[in-house]
């Protein structure tokens, strides 16, 4: 790996109380830097998270939770203390200003393809307070919170990350081998760090105001875009009684007037009275379309807002930093544990980068619709959108928007293409164990997982292989005889059994015309083949890439 050159700190004189006690510094405690935190530690590093606010930020902010971040979150045990704190994100109409539909995009249906509902709605003060509770499980994490990051220097062995505590100007100089920054949109670490963004070209001025309604209330039951040139609108359910508004701001109008309660309620006229709810936040804000050019400062890492920030309108912000963190830390642990070569982590720029670009793109192509508003153009664009519903391709599931990581540590066949379903997310179906049923990936308790169809039983080397690169390896249940010799022929193989109840994964190997697959610990899949010896070529593709 090349070593950058270093970051300056911009603090004055700093004690030297240096420390060598952490491998990973994490700079923000948001929900992606408790993500990062937790990830980390749940590899075994020995991690230090810092947080300027005591508390999180009261207010809600990200309302849109998909299924690939909350299958995150379940791998930090998080899941069943979610189950509580989770509301249906409604289908989206694009409306007309005369109230036609003209694009629908609604969620995947049933049998989910990652046991949870794919896209949810939640209170991010609540799901904070969770994942900074669950924090205090790992002995091998330290969270200073009220301390900011003030400096980084880097060297040929490290980085010195020099601490301020907010509320009393104690300095502390802090040794690590790398930093993760998911210090927010403005992030100081990035600045300091001399890595630019680079701007989309959307910029448009809007207020979000949550609403807490009462019964009296009468709202749609889906999520609608209004794009109306008079004024575009969002209109989102929340959880609960939790309803949100987010309106274009015109030319003239100020922002710290239009947040006026008086003007707040006449903007909402045509949906709501003072007397069926309560203002619980208002907020001015430019969306932006941006993401960093670079990802990687030497030692230090950006994740989340600090990488990225990109409009509402796929309520996607939040959830791509959470992807950065579930990408970035297990190549972390394989760099710092020696499982691989430092060269890993110049794939988590490879991969996250253009696939942010991508989802930000399409993002800023769907809030041009919404934001359009020449009459005459938004005419035209009616027209469009009503041929397309009319043809059938305006209606659209919201997952297959998403694309596929295409570069990075990812196996390729023999020209250079990406094999069947490589990049992709792996299923995570509900399966039978003890009795009862559960997510797949809390039953397996795999890192790497290797999955094959029911048939295949690993030889002696396979094995070998499969422990000495921490591969779990598991079959799809298949036919069995009544007294489940199949089964216990399985197990004596050292091969887990995964008795899924939707065939999901027989599906998906199907659909692929592959026969095994080999998954990364964030659930993306590294690599698939066919035909005899599949699951041995797997595990030897893995060794090689290591």
């Amino acid at each position: 790996m090349t070593t950058k050159d270093p970051i300056p700190t911009s603090a004055a004189r700093i004690p030297e109380r240096t420390t060598a006690d952490h491998e990973v510094v994490v700079v923000g405690l948001g929900p992606v830097g408790g993500v990062a935190a937790g990830l980390l530690a749940r590899e075994g590093l020995r991690v230090l998270a810092v947080e300027p606010l005591h508390e999180p930020y009261d207010k809600p902010r990200a309302l849109g939770i998909d299924h690939e971040a909350l299958r995150t979150l379940q791998a930090l045990g998080l899941g069943a203390a979610l189950e509580d704190c989770l509301g249906p994100y409604r289908t989206s109409e694009y409306r007309s200003a005369d109230g036609q539909v003209l694009r629908r995009i609604r969620p995947q249906p049933e049998p989910h393809p990652l046991s949870w509902p794919p896209y949810n709605t939640f209170i991010q003060p609540e799901l904070e307070s969770r994942i900074r509770a669950s924090l205090a499980q790992w002995p091998n994490l330290e969270v200073r919170y009220g301390w900011k990051c003030v400096g980084i220097t880097q060297d040929a062995d490290g980085a010195s990350v020099d601490l301020v505590r907010v509320d009393g100007g104690e300095r502390h100089r802090t040794r690590c081998r790398y930093v993760v920054a998911c210090d927010g949109a403005s992030s100081p670490v990035r600045e300091t760090a001399g890595l630019a963004l680079e701007d989309l070209d959307f910029d448009e001025p809007w207020i979000v105001v949550d609403l807490l309604v009462n019964e009296r209330a009468a709202l749609p039951e889906v999520t609608i875009q209004y794009c109306d040139p008079a004024r575009p609108a969002t209109y989102v359910e929340g959880p609960r009684n939790l309803r949100r508004w987010e309106l274009m701001l015109l030319p003239g109008e100020d922002p710290a007037v239009m947040q006026a309660p008086a003007q707040i309620w006449k903007l909402l006229s045509p949906w709501i009275t003072p007397d069926q709810g309560e203002i619980w936040r208002s907020a001015t804000y430019r969306f932006h379309a941006l993401v960093c050019r670079q990802w990687r400062g030497g030692r230090v890492f950006l994740a989340g807002d600090a990488a990225h920030q990109t409009p509402p309108f796929m309520a996607q912000g939040m959830n791509q930093g959470i992807r950065d963190a579930a990408n970035l830390c297990w190549k972390l642990a394989d760099v710092l544990r020696d499982r691989a070569a430092p060269g890993l982590l110049d794939t988590y720029e490879r991969e996250r980068r253009p696939n942010v670009h991508a989802v930000i793109a399409l993002t800023k192509r769907l809030g041009q619709i919404i934001c359009e508003r020449d009459p005459a153009r938004a005419a035209a664009r009616d027209a469009r959108l009503l041929a397309e519903m009319r043809a059938g391709t305006g209606d659209i599931v919201r997952q297959d928007l998403l694309p596929p990581l295409d570069d990075g540590f990812l196996m390729r066949d023999a020209r250079g293409r990406l094999l069947p379903g490589v990049g992709r997310v792996f299923p995570q179906p509900m399966v039978e164990c003890d009795g009862g049923v559960a997510r797949m990936d809390d039953a397996l308790g795999a890192r790497w997982l290797l999955v094959g169809t029911s048939a295949w039983r690993p030889g002696t080397n396979a094995r070998r292989l499969a422990s000495r690169l921490d591969v779990v390896l598991a079959c799809v249940d298949g036919d069995r005889d009544d007294d489940g010799d199949d089964d216990g022929d399985a197990r004596a193989s050292g091969i887990k059994i995964v008795a899924e109840t939707s065939g999901l994964i027989r599906d998906w190997l199907a659909a692929h015309d592959v026969h095994a697959a080999l998954v990364r610990p964030d659930h993306i899949v590294f690599g698939t083949a066919a035909g005899p010896g599949a699951q041995e070529r797997l595990l030897a593709a893995l060794a090689d890439a290591r």
